[in-house]
């Protein structure tokens, strides 16, 4: 019988930071400093001043560990930090600016959302990072506070996920609603009526079609998607193994060897 997705993951993630780097990481799958969990070769002074700036922590243990997602998201997309105009993802290139863990607040109090990576040029590109959150279950949960969003921003698809939400709070098993709404809310009351594109990346084994909870959580994303299409904030799902193979199509960079040798693995 096959462990439980979680732990296997976490176990196949460890194999993949050791055998990508020269980094000792501990039993628990946590290397000594959050720079010895990145690629070597990024401007870790422009990342750090980045991740320092979000409300996320993410500079303390949790950029340590193998299974990261802003260390997934870090490691994908850094080498472009600083020179954003080369890096592309989906139909979206030629970006003016880009930045990690990027602050779009919605007004409300509490914590702001807070996107993995923030990119805008001829196209505004956000990015929600998962690795293995996902796989943990939850349910969605809105303050009446939201309420209010409504009435200044306008109708969107969006709000009515928020309804949709409150009346089937663990409509999705896997997928994490709650906070891809509240960062479209975030991304629309920062760009308004602009077009903007939500990618929820995520990562999932090679052998991902032998575990169904990725089928259920592939199929959860798919539908948030369809549901918000007219929507000024899109939503496009997609893996990171998708992404990858997108960019070995065309022009692959130079860091998808050490990708590819750390994360994409089977469990």
């Amino acid at each position: 019988m096959k462990q439980d997705l979680l732990s296997s993951s976490y176990a196949a993630l460890l194999l993949g930071a050791r055998a990508a780097s020269k980094a000792n990481f501990d039993a628990r799958g946590y290397a000594l400093s959050w720079k010895a969990n990145l690629l070597e070769i990024l401007p870790m002074d422009a990342i750090a001043k980045d991740l320092a700036a979000g409300a996320g922590c993410e500079l303390d243990g949790k950029l340590r560990a193998a299974h990261s997602s802003a260390a997934l998201a870090v490691n994908t997309f850094g080498p472009w930090r600083e020179e954003p105009y080369a890096m592309r993802i989906g139909d979206a290139d030629r970006f003016a600016t880009m930045s990690f863990e990027a602050v779009c607040p919605t007004g409300l109090r509490g914590t702001a959302p807070h996107l993995d990576l923030l990119a805008t040029g001829p196209s505004i590109v956000a990015v929600e990072s998962k690795c293995t959150e996902w796989m943990s279950r939850k349910a969605a949960q809105f303050s009446p506070a939201y309420d209010t969003l409504e009435k200044t921003h306008g109708h969107s698809p969006w709000f009515t996920q928020i309804r949709m939400s409150r009346d089937k709070p663990n409509r999705y098993s896997f997928l994490d609603s709650a906070q891809l709404i509240k960062h479209a809310l975030g991304l629309i009351t920062r760009y308004e009526a602009r077009p903007v594109e939500l990618f929820y990346l995520y990562w999932e084994p090679r052998n991902a079609d032998e575990w169904s909870q990725c089928a259920v959580h592939r199929a959860e994303a798919k539908d948030l998607a369809s549901q918000v299409g007219n929507a000024s904030v899109t939503l496009r799902a997609l893996s990171y193994l998708e992404l990858w193979s997108e960019w070995e199509v065309k022009d692959a960079p130079a860091h998808l060897p050490y990708l590819r040798t750390r994360y994409d693995c089977s469990v």
